[in-house]
């Protein structure tokens, strides 16, 4: 039997592996308002995986309310000086809360609009019911 050309290009990138198979079975399965645990599998090496899966962690309650708890707290301490005749806000650099390492995990409702998103970073993530 002749391998398929576009089989050898594709072995172990993309949707083919194996993985993201089950993680695709899993993600069918579940309905707007679950509760899932992602934890972070491997370091991401990818801009745009790390960017999302960081938008991602953003939807845990914790990591939510302190990113609120934080902006509050930096437009309340707001320095405003005089630059140039007018108002000029002196911001502070916000903090990192979301960080997506190795290991690190988070808890948030599910809801199909994110289905997407959830799929494209499957590599990198695992996926459970809470």
């Amino acid at each position: 039997m002749i391998p398929n050309p576009i089989e050898i290009l594709h072995a172990g990138f993309g949707p083919r592996r194996g993985a993201m198979k089950d993680e695709k079975v899993m993600l069918d399965t579940l309905k707007a308002g679950d509760t899932i645990k992602c934890t972070v599998t491997k370091t991401i090496r990818v801009h745009t995986k790390r960017e999302t899966v960081t938008r991602l962690m953003r939807f845990d309650p914790d990591i939510k309310r302190a990113l609120k708890k934080g902006q509050e707290r930096r437009m309340r301490d707001l320095h405003v000086r005089t630059r140039g005749g007018r108002p000029f806000e002196m911001y502070k650099k916000a903090a990192k809360v979301a960080v997506p390492v190795e290991g690190a995990s988070w808890e948030m409702t599910y809801f199909p609009h994110i289905k997407h998103d959830i799929e494209s970073v499957t590599d990198c993530i695992s996926i459970e019911k809470a």
